[in-house]
């Protein structure tokens, strides 16, 4: 197989391979590509560009959701720390969004 475009960033690496795991890949994914488009400045030409990459094998761990690896693949055209800054931020979000549910499912007991 290939090398990902991230496996020279180990932390990008840790964090994919740790978001790939969740059950809720869609809801991850809308959050990293809603952070991406915040973070751009002019958001038609970056959609331009990332519309322009040729097609996917879509032989990757993550490639069993659409919206998960669109997302992933979107990542390439940031640099290493701000791919990984987004990426930090959706973990951090949803791990504060899972906690919150048990918070909610322990107090209704």
């Amino acid at each position: 197989m290939d090398n990902r475009w991230y496996d020279s960033n180990e932390n990008l690496k840790k964090i994919i391979e740790y978001l790939e795991n969740h059950d809720d890949l869609d809801s991850i994914a809308l959050e990293i590509i809603q952070l991406m488009l915040k973070k751009q400045n002019d958001k038609d030409t970056f959609l331009e560009t990332i519309g322009r990459e040729p097609g996917y094998k879509m032989e990757r761990c993550y490639d069993r959701d659409y919206m998960f690896h669109s997302a992933i693949e979107m990542l390439k055209f940031f640099p290493g720390e701000t791919a990984e800054r987004i990426l930090k931020e959706t973990v951090s979000y949803w791990d504060i969004e899972a906690r919150a549910d048990y918070d909610e499912d322990f107090y209704r007991h």
